[in-house]
């Protein structure tokens, strides 16, 4: 079965499934290397990986202004990326996934500041009871706490917030460059950006270690490209429920590979950023429909 001709619901399931996987090797990788390596290695696979498909599926060429715009971009995915993995170090995975389900709520306000658009009263209150759900993720005793779980939590959060710059930013490249160019240019601005720290200010990467961050980079091309194959053919409404899998992913994988428990605030503070991001795409869809 194509990508093209399966189901959208099922790509989406599936890409949430491969982007879980990401983190968990991201956090593997995490543990021998510093996190600006890791950092680096994914998005430089990333880059490889997504080069060949932009050559031979891209209908245009990279034009200068989709170079400028994604330089931008790539800076604030780059400080997103760096600051999510150190939180992936930090912190269980489950948790630093509840935590940046915040981000589709900050959206709306951002791009109220940086478009224009207009902010309704029920994105107002989907991002206090967001906020709210992030407070309950994060309270409560932690049986193995980590020395630096604060500044894992603080990471995460603000990791959240310049993704949803980033979103927000897509949105004015959205129209305008192929899927396959954005793909590629999303993976290569951070890796160059990350690269003279990577490079010059950390060690070098085992050569047993390229395997592992090929992995990172075939998953997480593979996941953006299934996301972007599922959007292309469903409503984001249809499909942005499947977003919320990732915690179950998370706790998952967290259990099997590392060990990690997850704790009840966990699963009820992700279960209400998530029902605030449901009811802020549901008010949007009735709008819509009512259009």
């Amino acid at each position: 079965m194509r990508p093209s001709s399966a189901p959208p619901m099922l790509l989406a399931f599936l890409a949430i499934a491969l982007l879980c996987a990401m983190d968990a090797a991201i956090k593997f990788g995490a543990q021998t290397h510093t996190i600006i390596t890791v950092t680096f290695m994914r998005y430089a696979a990333g880059a490889l990986l997504a080069l060949p498909l932009m050559l031979r599926f891209g209908k245009a060429p990279v034009s200068r202004d989709a170079l400028q715009g994604h330089a931008v971009r790539g800076l604030v995915i780059a400080a997103a990326a760096y600051l999510f993995f150190y939180g992936l170090w930090a912190i269980p995975i489950a948790e630093a996934i509840a935590i940046s389900f915040i981000a589709p709520l900050l959206v709306p306000l951002i791009a109220r500041v940086l478009l224009g658009e207009r902010m309704r009263l029920i994105n107002v209150a989907a991002c206090l009871v967001g906020f709210g759900g992030v407070l309950v993720t994060v309270t409560g005793h932690v049986s193995m706490p980590t020395p630096n779980r604060t500044e894992g939590v603080a990471a995460v959060f603000v990791s959240a917030v310049l993704y949803a710059l980033s979103v927000v930013l897509l949105r004015q490249r959205a129209t305008r460059d192929d899927p396959q160019v954005i793909s590629f240019l999303a993976a290569a601005f951070p890796a160059l950006y990350t690269a003279p720290f990577a490079l010059l200010a950390a060690p070098l990467p085992a050569p047993g270690a390229i395997p592992l961050f090929a992995l990172m980079g075939a998953l997480g091309t593979g996941g953006i490209l299934l996301l972007a194959y599922a959007y292309a053919r469903a409503e984001a409404q249809k499909l942005v429920v499947f977003e919320y899998t990732a915690l179950g992913w998370g706790a998952l994988l967290g259990w099997l590979l590392f060990g990690e428990s997850v704790r009840p605030q966990v699963i009820v503070g992700g279960a209400i950023v998530a029902g605030a991001c449901l009811m802020a795409a549901w008010s949007e869809r009735r709008k819509a429909a009512a259009a």
